[in-house]
């Protein structure tokens, strides 16, 4: 009997193992199916951030572009603004200097409608 035994044994043992095995090989192919989905996933974020990093190198080029527009712009409205105080300044020269000239005249057309006939 005990070699009996140590047969029936021996085969459960056995059949425990395969059951084993059955397990491990569903564990392993599911681990594997999910190693894929992963690699798939990284594969995937790699090509999204290769083009994001795509666009906003492009965008930084937009971005500089506008920043030397912004620039130009604003050297043009100072020069603008320089020349509407010059001639705001000359204006106002030219128009004391009109004044000036309004009251000489005056002054001298008085004495002489002064001393005219009447």
């Amino acid at each position: 009997m005990p070699r009996r035994a140590l047969i029936t044994f021996a085969a459960l043992a056995a059949l425990l193992s395969c059951v084993g095995c059955i397990v491990t090989t569903s564990t392993y192919g599911a681990k594997v199916r999910e190693v894929e989905a992963l690699r798939d996933a990284y594969a995937s974020s790699n090509r999204e951030t290769s083009r994001l990093a795509g666009e906003v190198e492009a965008l930084s080029k937009q971005v500089a572009g506008q920043k030397a527009a912004l620039q130009e712009l604003s050297s043009r409205a100072d020069a603008c603004e320089e020349g509407r105080t010059r001639e705001k300044r000359e204006s106002g020269e030219r128009d004391r200097e009109l004044a000036e000239l309004l009251k000489k005249t005056r002054t001298k057309e008085e004495p002489a409608a002064r001393s005219a006939p009447e």
